[in-house]
């Protein structure tokens, strides 16, 4: 609660990520705490990582304002092998309702020491594009890292290949038939711009809004094309750093369409998003606003727009059978694609962790050139003084740069402690041996845990042990290297297991 009220709403940061978030009471109650320190404008990320967040999935994911799939704690709280099938389910989940998901953990990984990762973990980070991802995670790559850059460049490149071989017509398809009907206005005008803007090709929509909930319905349906955010509001600009292939422009006031459409031309051009990309006659984009250029949004236009002659009926029909092949209806790769290189600005967002590797001025800077995206803040390490000097720093070379990356304050998990050992000697352990846990609180530094000719005890600083387990449940210790079933409830402060 500290660190929410007394940093996160302090500070002003655009996201909270909630460790261990297991129902969706926890994330209103976490929307209290926030609102009641006036944090009304943080958006709440609740991170899945146990079995009790896949359970309460669905609630989690209405009162979320986005997911991570925070794939190491719960690899330790779920068969392993089970990991792959929960970040697909959850991903998709999150797809159907329009709340952005962020895939996490050990992505790059080798790239902590090495220059370059592994072909499995490059296949690992285009999987989670491919699977419907918003968001893919650095963490120790980019804080502790010797190639924090590089790591940031190398998962740029990496979504941005995979995204080009996504078969846009049959992602947005299947989201649409799944989307509960009847489906809300803005949902049906928002769908039907990214319908138009498949159905023409068009390489840019431009949504002109204030309204938080206009852009994500716009995300939600993962356009072919690179979406630019035009909005007057710096928060809304922040946070479409989380959603998938939404890029802001930030501008002062509000101007008839026309230029609205010069300027962001030029926009486009200037920051050199679509490199690859000539604004020829016959070039065509759909506009979404407002009506009277509302920035509320609340009824929505839209229109599509072509720059000189409309060329669509003067394109020869190619008659040649496409030598493409199409993997689970979500994939469309050729030869071509595999053999060209792919320029365009990645639409999934890349979140990267702060930390000593990355914490001057420079490297900022570097992290954000290379496609940062979101900074993680990980409360796991450091106070306040020190993560609130970074984000000074961060902020000043957001500034310098004209850049509109959000911030993000990742939270400490519980810690639960073993107690000490008598004599301060190990214990060892056999597998299938009955083991007495015992929760002994505050006492877990003066309690000794022993083993003797009759019995095994050990000591946990969880005081509240007995009343959240029951038979079946695991208890896992040391990063999952030593694995408890809880056999029996014995008291209020003691239970029966087996190693």
């Amino acid at each position: 609660i500290d660190d929410l009220q007394n940093f996160c709403v302090k500070f002003k940061m655009d996201y909270v990520a909630a460790s261990f978030v297991q129902t969706g009471e926890d994330v209103q109650f976490i929307r209290r705490i926030l609102d009641e320190a006036g944090g009304q404008d943080v958006e709440i990320i609740s991170k899945i990582e146990n079995e009790a967040g896949l359970a309460h999935i669905d609630d989690i994911i209405k009162y979320s304002d986005g997911i991570m799939v925070a794939r190491g704690d719960l690899g330790m709280e779920i068969p392993s092998e089970k990991v792959a099938l929960a970040q697909k389910m959850i991903i998709t989940k999150c797809n159907i309702a329009g709340k952005f998901v962020i895939t996490a953990t050990q992505m790059l990984e080798s790239m902590v020491k090495n220059p370059l990762p592994t072909r499995a973990e490059m296949t690992d980070v285009a999987n989670a594009v491919i699977d419907g991802t918003d968001c893919v995670m650095l963490s120790g790559e980019t804080a502790n890292g010797s190639f924090p850059d590089t790591a940031v460049a190398t998962m740029s490149s990496i979504v941005s290949n995979a995204e080009s071989g996504i078969n846009r017509f049959d992602v947005f398809n299947f989201i649409r038939l799944m989307t509960p009907k009847p489906m809300s206005k803005r949902e049906t005008m928002t769908s039907s711009a990214v319908q138009a803007a498949l159905d023409m090709n068009a390489k840019l929509i431009l949504v002109i809004t204030n309204d938080t909930f206009t852009v994500r319905l716009v995300s939600k349906w993962r356009p072919n094309c690179i979406v630019i955010v035009i909005t007057t509001s710096s928060l809304l600009a922040r946070h479409c750093s989380g959603h998938y292939g939404l890029i802001p422009m930030l501008i002062q006031k509000v101007k008839p369409v026309n230029d609205v459409i010069s300027d962001a031309i030029h926009f486009v051009i200037s920051r050199k998003i679509m490199p690859d990309i000539e604004f020829l006659p016959g070039f065509s984009l759909i506009a979404v606003s407002g009506k009277n250029l509302s920035m509320k949004t609340f009824d929505l236009e839209v229109e599509a727009y072509i720059l000189g002659r409309d060329m669509s009926t003067s394109i020869p029909m190619n008659k040649k059978t496409s030598n493409v092949t199409h993997s689970f209806k979500s994939t469309r790769v050729g030869y071509d694609l595999l053999c060209s290189a792919v320029q365009n600005k990645p639409k999934t967002k890349v979140i990267c962790t702060l930390g000593p590797s990355c914490w001057s001025e420079e490297m900022l800077g570097k992290l954000l050139d290379a496609g940062l995206n979101i900074a993680r803040f990980n409360f796991s390490h450091g106070d306040h003084k020190m993560h609130g000097e970074v984000l000074e720093r961060f902020r000043g070379v957001c500034a310098a740069k004209k850049s509109a990356a959000a911030v993000l304050l990742d939270t400490k998990g519980p810690e639960i402690r073993t107690a000490m050992l008598k004599d301060h000697k190990n214990i060892a352990l056999t597998k299938d041996q009955e083991i007495i846990v015992e929760a002994v609180g505050d006492r877990y530094t003066s309690f000794e845990g022993y083993k003797s000719e009759t019995e095994t005890r050990i000591g946990l600083s969880y005081a509240k042990l007995c009343q959240s387990v029951k038979p079946g449940n695991r208890i896992l210790l040391a990063d999952g290297s030593v694995v408890i079933e809880v056999v029996e409830i014995l008291s209020e402060t003691e239970l029966k297991g087996r190693v």
